[in-house]
């Protein structure tokens, strides 16, 4: 089979021009360029003003890579990204910051995603950072679905102090809120988007973190209204993208960095979890696929922070209430969280 490589992609992409005779490389209309095993997707720029004409473009870069050797299967993908001076006058009257007082960095952790294990990154890097000396605080903005709860063993209502701010919970010295606190565990949260954006926020601002080095929100998946309020009225440092190896959930993840990329917010870099299962004799096993996140971080010129391998002890750990990072002080598993949040932390200095 032929190998299908980036610059391949971009001389074909090259040919294609628009209406104007400029190549949609040079007219800047290509957002992103994945592709993995011969599988492609071309995330392309549309607003009001050219979508008949985007739609057109994605139409004939569809019909002209399925003809080339070697392409399993080729999607192009409407961004709808606004042009830049609609871009700029949305943000500034969209994007309304909240301060937290006392916390020094905000991270988002996104998956655009379930089920790619991204709580467990979650608490295994707050806990990773606890570690190396970092006061922490984890918000668990999964308003639906939220797991963290669990995950670090706790329960309970959260009580006020004097200044009428929410007492966090704590876990090991990590500061925790999640809306599991403020419901009854077995109760579904039924919730639209006006109550979402305004429990969020109060968790968020209402909350006595004290002075935290560093605050994880762990983001629920997809890329609606839990995701616009974090992004758009918090002061993000940045975005973690999980993903695991395999296409179904690459595809995700790159529209999570497309909405993080909408609204301004820097991608810090992509974790790759259940990278690989690590067998008794050391060797490894790709049960998702391989280099999937790695390929996908190269490709859109994203930091890759670091992979972590499929291992049953890291999901009986989260089941049990204590992150695999406190379990296991020692070990190869837990160096990779280690060096993660240590990476992060560099990442973040950089951005000073």
């Amino acid at each position: 089979m032929t190998n299908i490589t980036q610059e391949m992609i971009e001389d074909e992409l090259a040919k294609i021009t628009l209406g104007n005779k400029k190549s949609i490389l040079e007219a800047n209309i290509v957002e992103g360029i994945s592709h993995k095993d011969g599988h492609i997707q071309i995330s392309l720029y549309a607003n009001k003003s050219n979508i008949e004409e985007i739609e057109k473009i994605g139409k004939i870069i569809e019909k002209k890579f399925t003809t080339i050797k070697g392409v399993m299967s080729i999607t192009a993908v409407l961004t709808n990204e606004p042009a830049k001076e609609e871009k700029s006058k949305k943000l500034s009257k969209d994007k309304s910051v909240n301060k937290i007082e006392g916390v020094k960095n905000i991270i988002a952790i996104a998956s655009g995603k379930g089920g790619v294990g991204k709580s467990t990154v979650s608490i295994n890097l707050a806990s990773a950072f606890s570690l190396i000396g970092k006061k922490v605080g984890i918000l668990d903005a999964d308003i639906h679905g939220p797991s963290i709860p669990h995950m670090l063993g706790l329960k309970g209502k959260p009580e006020l102090n004097s200044k009428k701010k929410i007492v966090p919970f704590e876990f090991r010295g990590i500061k925790v809120m999640s809306i599991g606190f403020l419901v009854d565990e077995d109760q579904p949260v039924v919730w639209r988007g006006p109550m979402v954006h305004s429990a969020i926020k109060q968790m968020a601002t209402d909350t006595d973190w004290g002075d935290l080095d560093i605050l994880i929100i762990d983001m629920p998946p997809g890329t609606g209204d839990a995701q616009i309020t974090v992004s758009q009225h918090l002061p993000l440092n940045g975005a973690i993208i999980v993903s695991t190896p395999q296409p179904v959930a690459l595809n995700d993840a790159i529209k999570a960095i497309g909405m993080f990329k909408k609204v301004n917010i820097d991608i810090l870099g992509i974790i790759e979890n259940m990278s690989y299962l690590l067998l008794a004799d050391g060797t490894k096993e790709n049960i998702f696929g391989e280099n999937g996140a790695k390929e996908m971080s190269k490709n859109l010129n994203i930091k890759f922070i670091n992979e972590i391998p499929l291992d049953k002890k890291i999901r009986e750990s989260s089941d049990n209430g204590v992150p695999f990072v406190f379990t296991e002080l020692k070990g190869q598993i837990n160096e990779i969280f280690i060096s993660s949040a240590k990476e992060i932390e560099k990442i973040l200095e950089s951005k000073l």
